[in-house]
């Protein structure tokens, strides 16, 4: 059975390198050198890690050192409600789906609440650990799997993965997909960009209106997009004066795109952009 999954990845990764060299001049709608809005966030969101969308106007996020959820309010520009659901730790990923928040840890572990606060937090068994280095939770509303993003190794106890990868959680059936959602490998990146290029997952994200799922990575500090059928179609660098270390990823429900940055010494950033028309 490992056989034969080894040569489903062998056989994405092919696919996945012809796309890359086929629509790589396919960018994203945003102008990712003029954000609307850059917003400093409270210096003790200097480690700003996992970002979603929490209600009109506001976004939730979390420190990567300490179980607290922050509500930033767009309008007034400020933090306006803050949840402890752990102690300390290193949590990596954030995302609201319904009535509830999900969080990630870097070890894989995962966690459930409530958004109303009502009930107690549940933890969900996970086929990650450490060696995977988990970085960023999304959501595609159309399946409704969380997507799970993995930093380092990409392997699972029945899947081995030449690359980087991106895992499914089943929401209906409470269930992860043995095979990621989506996957890259170096070898294919080099072959394609015709260089030494390390892309590392820190956050993942759902747009809402063309359902491309976008992946930042904050070492060599790049955005890469992947169509509907699980194909990469874009890598944007970064400017390092706008994200020295992105490391969260949002839209609105319109489409307008937040990044989230850590800052050592000071408060992280959060970058507004605008979707074109």
């Amino acid at each position: 059975m490992k056989m034969i999954h080894s040569a489903k990845i062998f056989i994405l990764f092919i696919l996945t390198s012809l796309s890359l060299h086929i629509q790589a001049q396919d960018r994203p709608p945003y102008d990712l050198e003029s954000p609307k809005i850059i917003y400093t966030l409270p210096d003790y969101l200097e480690e700003v890690s996992g970002l979603t969308y929490f209600n009109t106007n506001q976004l939730a996020m979390h420190n990567d050192e300490k179980g607290r959820m922050y509500v930033f309010d767009l309008k007034k520009r400020a933090v306006v409600q803050r949840v402890r659901f752990d102690g300390d730790g290193d949590y990596e990923g954030i995302e609201r789906v319904g009535e509830y928040i999900y969080i990630v840890k870097s070890n894989g572990n995962l966690y459930r609440f409530n958004v109303n606060i009502e009930g107690v937090v549940e933890k969900i068994e996970t086929p990650f650990d450490s060696k995977n280095n988990v970085e960023g939770l999304g959501y595609n509303p159309k399946t409704n799997h969380l997507l799970i993003a993995l930093k380092d190794d990409g392997d699972t106890p029945d899947v081995k993965v030449a690359g980087k990868a991106i895992y499914g959680y089943n929401l209906n059936e409470k269930t992860f997909d043995k095979l990621p959602h989506f996957s890259v490998s170096h070898k294919d990146m080099e072959r394609v960009l015709g260089k030494d290029y390390k892309f590392h997952p820190s956050a993942v994200a759902v747009h809402p209106l063309t359902e491309e799922v976008y992946v930042l990575s904050a070492h060599k500090r790049a955005l890469m997009v992947f169509g509907k059928d699980g194909k990469p179609k874009n890598l944007t660098d970064l400017k390092r004066s706008l994200f020295p270390q992105p490391e969260g990823i949002a839209f609105s429900p319109e489409g307008d795109l937040y990044i989230s940055n850590e800052m050592e010494g000071e408060g992280g950033t959060l970058l507004w952009f605008k979707m074109k028309q």
